[in-house]
């Protein structure tokens, strides 16, 4: 019979998006998130309400489906759970600290890291962690292997199997948004990620500021944001004192077309390292940080950049030397690729784990590459392209 009920519920969870009571916003004393825009967190007597909201954004282009919204309870393993009633009807309830971690993306791997909760992890996206102690544990079994959430959603035999208290997951189509009822009949509770949608690089650091919550760990989280804080603030006021130079950022994607960074978080970046992009248009939570346009596009409108950041690290070699040529950034030898921090024998890229977290980081790459007179440290993820053909 219990079996059946399961069934049940899985088929009927089958096509559509969970259940997530009322949107208005919840009363109660709001915890302060400087920067975050995707995630909301209200304190009440002795519990705690997060509201996620975002859309799911096809890659290189707009937002898809309806957006979406979950509203979770996080209440203290020896507390009193609230009725989820009136405004918390639909929410989902999460006892915390969580102490079996469930993760579908690499970057959530850095957020355990610097919480220091690696321990906890008991099934993630494969065998691509940066992490080698992590990577060993998931290579002998320790920890289960669900897929990343890249183009699907996660192994349900997998993810059952490793008993997890949560699954942090990140949803990459419309998809993962269908499978995530599933899941919750299964009962494994699912804290959506939208790390992605934040409009602010910094506002992916509150990020940590929330896991934080999730596994008391807390005071390491704030910690570690303003010192992210600190550091960005530190590069900014370097970078301003210097004059602005042009940049694009804009990889081959083959044919006749390229991918340059247009908007949001990856936008801002390049803004407050005072570079001028000459691609840059507004900020959109609905639309990817990119478009996809042709080399005469590229040229048009790309010609005259001071620098330029030619590839990340999956981009096609481009090898046409007569394009590249009509490039000042090429002329100059100003051209930069993204491709640091690689363990080429684990295929794993810390560009896709640490940096997402470590804006600074990022940005300071950004400032050296822009402006010599600070070259005073080593690149670190983004450096001289040594690969671009002469």
């Amino acid at each position: 019979m219990r079996v059946l009920l399961l069934l049940l519920a899985l088929l009927a969870g089958c096509d559509r998006p969970a259940a997530t009571g009322p949107r208005e916003p919840v009363a109660g004393h709001e915890v302060e998130m400087p920067f975050a825009r995707t995630f909301r967190v209200v304190e009440r007597d002795g519990y705690r309400v997060v509201d996620l909201t975002a859309s799911v954004v096809n890659w290189g282009g707009d937002a898809v489906g309806e957006e979406q919204f979950q509203r979770i309870v996080l209440v203290p393993r020896t507390g009193t759970a609230p009725p989820l009633t009136g405004d918390l009807a639909g929410a989902t309830l999460i006892r915390t600290p969580v102490m079996r971690i469930a993760s579908n993306t690499a970057f959530h791997e850095a957020i355990t890291r610097v919480l220091g909760v690696n321990d906890r992890l008991v099934a993630v996206g494969g065998v691509k962690s940066w992490d080698d102690a992590l990577r060993a544990r998931v290579r002998s079994g320790a920890v289960r292997q669900i897929g990343y959430g890249w183009h699907s959603p996660p192994d349900l035999d997998a993810l059952v199997a490793a008993k997890p208290d949560v699954l942090l997951m990140s949803m990459e189509d419309m998809k993962s948004v269908a499978a995530m009822p599933r899941i919750a009949a299964l009962g494994v509770p699912v804290v959506p990620i939208f790390l992605d949608n934040e409009p602010d690089y910094m506002g992916r650091v509150d990020y940590v500021r929330l896991i934080g919550m999730l596994t008391a760990r807390e005071r390491e989280a704030n910690a570690f944001a303003d010192m992210v804080a600190r550091k960005v603030a530190v590069l900014k006021a370097a970078a301003a004192a210097q004059p602005t130079r042009s940049v694009i950022a804009a990889w081959f994607g083959g044919g006749d077309q390229w991918n340059p960074t247009i908007r949001n978080a990856d936008a801002k970046l390049l803004r407050d390292a005072n570079g001028r992009n000459l691609f840059e248009g507004p900020d959109d939570p609905r639309k990817d940080s990119f478009n996809r346009i042709s080399t005469e596009q590229l040229i048009a409108q790309g010609a005259d950049a001071d620098c330029w950041i030619l590839r990340d690290t999956h981009s096609i070699p481009y090898r046409d030397i007569a394009t590249l040529r009509r490039f000042r950034a090429y002329r100059e030898g100003c051209v930069f690729a993204g491709d640091g921090m690689h363990k080429p024998a684990a295929d794993a890229f810390d560009y896709y784990e640490t940096a997402v977290i470590r804006p600074d980081l990022v940005l300071g790459d950004l400032v050296r590459m822009l402006h010599p007179a600070l070259r005073t440290e080593p690149f670190r993820y983004i450096r001289p392209d040594t690969k671009v053909p002469r």
